[in-house]
């Protein structure tokens, strides 16, 4: 796997990571063992991964209960995300649109109707009705069906993208614009601000249209982001559905070109989310714990960035010049 040279990528947010990340890594890694998420080498490539420290960049405010919950669930995500994307290897997950539609049905059905493990059950399913139930215990039911909803969203742009890969043909970057933020799951580390660092804001202030736009850009930043830093590894696994790809095969780009036209993307995606950061207006009781929210979204941002260019063995990249302004 040879290194991309990228960009670097503008992002004026400081670094942050929350203390008791050492004792989520020890709880979690104890946790995949239980399940038995990764087993021989795949368990020695997880722990290179690096996840814990992910996750306390995106979270640094919480505390121990709900990082190491927090990290558990990231952790289920990559294990779900790699088995629907990784088309080199072809997980049994993604050799028939049956296999995937039946496990997104058992997966929905646990989130409907959630059973505590027993003693000696392992495997995906169990791990996730054991994070959506410690989910259930710290939230609001409104919070549980918008979350539900959230990874419903998942789950279906999961089978979209499975269906262009069957057909072999690639999205537009309009459509591919629109859909990211539901792959790979970007939209759920937003979604579980208000449960894994304790805010609470009703939903008049999260539909704020500033606000609003704060938690997509927040989560289209990440993606492009991660399409740029993950981009050998899905060249080697044979994923298309990457903004530098798409971009490249429709605007007949260079790849070289087309690294610079998704960085620039990032970047001006990037000054937004700044701008509107700096202009929210005053929501009276509720400015603290709004304020705590957007910090937060900035958390993920430079999380992303620092843990994937510092902290893990997942990505192969180098950094070159600044981006230039090519969209």
């Amino acid at each position: 796997m040879n290194a991309i040279i990228l960009p670097i990528l503008y992002c004026p947010i400081e670094s942050a990571i929350n203390p008791n990340y050492q004792h989520a890594i020890d709880h979690t890694n104890a946790w995949v063992k239980r399940f038995a998420l990764h087993a021989d080498g795949s368990y020695e490539k997880y722990l290179d991964d690096n996840f814990g420290m992910m996750t306390a960049r995106f979270y640094p405010e919480c505390g121990l209960d709900q990082l190491k919950l927090a990290n558990d669930a990231n952790v289920l995500l990559f294990v779900m995300d790699d088995a629907m994307d990784n088309q080199t290897e072809r997980d049994e997950l993604i050799q028939s649109r049956l296999n995937f539609e039946s496990f997104v049905a058992a997966c929905k059905q646990i989130l409907a109707d959630p059973q505590p493990p027993k003693s000696g059950d392992t495997g995906v399913m169990a791990a996730l009705a054991d994070v959506w139930l410690r989910f259930q215990a710290l939230s609001t039911p409104e919070w549980q069906r918008n979350f539900v909803e959230s990874l419903h969203k998942m789950f279906a742009a999961g089978l979209w993208e499975y269906g262009n890969v069957q057909a072999g043909q690639l999205p537009t970057v309009a459509e591919f614009y629109k859909r990211r933020q539901f792959l790979g799951a970007a939209h759920v580390s937003t979604d579980m601000i208000e449960v894994i660092e304790e805010i609470s804001l009703p939903a008049q202030v999260l539909q704020h249209p500033a606000v609003m736009e704060l938690v997509v850009l927040a989560r289209n930043l990440v993606c492009w982001a991660n399409d740029l830093f993950s981009l050998s590894k899905e060249l080697d696994h044979g994923d298309q559905h990457n903004m530098v790809l798409i971009m490249k095969a429709e605007r007949e780009l260079t790849l070289e070109t087309a690294i610079l036209q998704a960085a620039a993307l990032h970047d001006e995606e990037m000054r937004r989310f700044e701008q509107v950061s700096a202009e929210l207006p005053d929501f009276g009781s509720h400015d603290a714990a709004v304020r705590k929210y957007v910090r937060i979204l900035g958390a993920i941002l430079r999380g992303n960035m620092d843990w994937s260019y510092r902290e893990t063995a997942r990505y192969h990249f180098e950094y070159g010049q600044v981006a230039l302004d090519l969209v």
